[in-house]
């Protein structure tokens, strides 16, 4: 997301640039909605210029229906009315001039819609774009830190809220000119008429601009209280299994519910002032008419103005009071654009994303990995320091450790998902921040503790793009020797659909010991030239797992391997074993000297079984 640098109180979120924005109330938010319907409008240049033209034009014609009425009144009404002769040319004149100004004023409406969709529509999903585009370049701590629904509703009701104004923004820009021409037209006519005008115009701006700042606080409220409930509502919705075996439907409705109930008073909040403030704009055209017929009856009694030329300033205030309410609904949206912006300016500005550099990893042999000096800080505490752990090439190594020594956290690092704090990681002998975009994904798989599947088929599921260094799909034969290596084969086969059987949101009609086997199957099925397994096997039944265990240990020589867990069967395929206390790696031997050296170590392992299991 790089770009020219920033403002200093503000980010131009449309670029991407780095920085967050500020926003504040008043005319503050004025220009930064201003800004984002030009930033929109830059973006799509054609459609901008035919909804900008056809704005104008559509604001020109409604002043040139005001003329042709008038001059109808003049020559028409008024002569017909009088009994005198109208001529058959004026009657002609007179239609086809109101007929062809409002052809053409319902023509550029069209046309106006049209384009303004495309402005509209093509920055919400070009800002969609950059949104998720930014979380997947965002680190894991930056995602730890935030939560899934918030995410979503920046992505979905913020780009909303941001882009909302522009629905009327080119209607409203051909409603500024034509209020310039009208007022153009009064005082032409007459000061004092011109006078009202102003007066009008100027009340009803003013007022605007007091609704904004009395809106602004309350949509960045609005926003909020979307976001919080968006992420109440996908925790209730994602741990439903755990909400109906606890009992704890009644809990969630009440808290969900407080939620919506915050939601509602913040967006009865805005509508509250809008219910002020809609009232009296309403009434300010009206207001503005019967002080014309006051001061214009006058005028045409002493023969200083034509009864058409009033007819002409009365149609033109009644014209004003749409531009002015179409000004005052595009300002009153800026409010929450601003909001929107702004959280949308959080995310694209955030810093917390992985650099990477220019080198490749070159051969075709396992992996060397190693963690020097590593130490990692996460929400104020140390969950590491002082690691050094070096895993040769074509090894097996088990990680171990008590609940919260920092054995995930060690994969994270050692995967690259994180940065450490402190120290480095080296992939294949070379720094992890030196390696291109893409290598260490090519290169190394990570087959985490919980299983994650896309919606779809098994097949979709494991071909995702095909052969990371290849660049091909795969073939059956690959696909059905990666189910085996994982013991998922018989599972598929009994299947439906076999390949083709759909797993659902998140693999959901499938077990979690078959998502955890497909899953180790999508990994090895990348003939990955490292593979860290974090706790992979632990859905499995012991028959499975041992199936599967046997599959990795006949890895050892060709693929690097790091398996995290204190089950004996898996630290009885490693070569080596890791013993992690604490955040700290406290020894590194084979699981024979770690059982005589480290009581820790032992009581861990016996915690799955009899003292003969652990040394079988």
């Amino acid at each position: 997301m790089a770009g020219r640098p920033p403002p200093r109180a503000e980010t131009t979120v449309t670029r991407g640039h780095d920085g967050r924005e500020r926003v504040r109330g008043g005319a503050g938010t004025f220009w930064v909605g201003l800004r984002t319907m030009l930033d929109g409008s830059l973006a799509h240049p054609k459609a901008a210029v035919v909804g900008a033209v056809t704005g104008v034009v559509n604001g020109v014609t409604m002043i040139f229906s005001a003329a042709a009425i008038g001059w109808a009144t003049d020559h028409l009404i008024v002569p017909a009315l009088a009994g005198g002769h109208v001529a058959r040319a004026t009657w002609w004149l007179a239609a086809g001039a109101i007929l062809g100004v409002s052809t053409v004023r319902w023509t550029t409406i069209l046309v106006r819609g049209i384009a303004t969709g495309h402005v509209q529509y093509g920055s919400q999903a070009r800002i969609r774009r950059a949104v998720v585009r930014r979380y997947l370049e965002l680190d894991l701590s930056w995602h730890r830190r935030h939560a899934p629904g918030r995410l979503l509703s920046t992505a979905v009701s913020d780009v909303d809220a941001l882009w909302s104004p522009m629905v009327v923004w080119y209607f409203a820009l051909g409603m500024v000119v034509m209020l310039v021409v009208a007022i153009g037209q009064m005082f032409r006519h007459d000061l004092a008429l011109g006078l009202v005008g102003v007066a009008l115009v100027g009340s009803v701006l003013g007022l605007n601009l007091l609704y904004q700042r009395l809106l602004a606080a309350r949509a960045r409220a609005v926003q909020d209280s979307r976001g919080e409930f968006a992420t109440l509502a996908l925790e209730s919705i994602e741990g439903a299994q755990v909400v109906r075996t606890l009992g704890l439907a009644d809990r969630e409705r009440a808290r969900v519910g407080a939620a919506a109930d915050r939601l509602r008073r913040a967006t009865t909040s805005m509508g509250a002032v809008s219910s002020l403030f809609d009232p009296i704009l309403e009434l300010l055209p009206t207001g503005a008419i019967l002080a014309v017929l006051v001061v214009g009856s006058r005028r045409v009694e002493s023969g200083d103005l034509s009864v058409g030329v009033l007819v002409e300033i009365v149609y033109l205030l009644l014209t004003i009071s749409i531009p002015l309410a179409v000004i005052s609904r595009f300002l009153g949206m800026l409010p929450l654009s601003a909001a929107g912006r702004s959280r949308i300016a959080a995310v694209l500005g955030s810093t917390e994303t992985t650099d990477y550099g220019t080198r490749a990893l070159a051969g075709a042999g396992p992996l060397s990995l190693a963690a020097r000096g590593v130490g990692h800080v996460q929400g104020g505490r140390h969950l590491l320091a002082d690691i050094d752990l070096e895993i040769t090439p074509g090894e097996i190594v088990a990680l171990v450790g008590a609940t919260g020594a920092g054995k995930s956290t060690l994969l994270d690092l050692l995967g690259r998902l994180v940065d450490p704090a402190e120290g480095v990681v080296e992939i294949g002998g070379i720094r992890a921040p030196e390696l291109a975009r893409g290598q260490i994904r090519a290169h190394l798989a990570v087959v985490s503790q919980t299983p994650w599947m896309a919606g779809g088929s098994i097949r979709a599921n494991l071909h995702l793009d095909g052969h990371p260094r290849e660049r091909r799909p795969y073939s059956d034969a690959e696909l059905w020797r990666a189910l085996a290596a994982a013991g998922a084969d018989t599972l598929v086969r009994d299947l439906p659909d076999g390949l083709d059987t759909r797993v659902g949101e998140r693999g959901t009609r499938l077990s979690g010991g078959q998502r955890q086997r497909l899953c180790l199957a999508r990994a090895l099925l990348r003939a990955p030239r490292a593979i860290l397994l974090d706790d992979a096997t632990s859905a499995l039944d012991p028959a499975v797992e041992r199936e599967v265990l046997a599959a990795v240990a006949a890895l050892r020589g060709h693929t690097t391997v790091l398996i995290v867990g204190g089950r004996p069967s898996s630290v009885l395929v490693a070569d080596r074993v890791a013993f992690l206390r604490a955040g700290r790696l406290v020894a590194v031997g084979t699981h024979a000297e770690l059982l005589d050296t480290e009581p820790d170590y032992r009581r861990i392992l016996q915690a799955y079984g009899t003292a003969e299991a652990i040394h079988d």
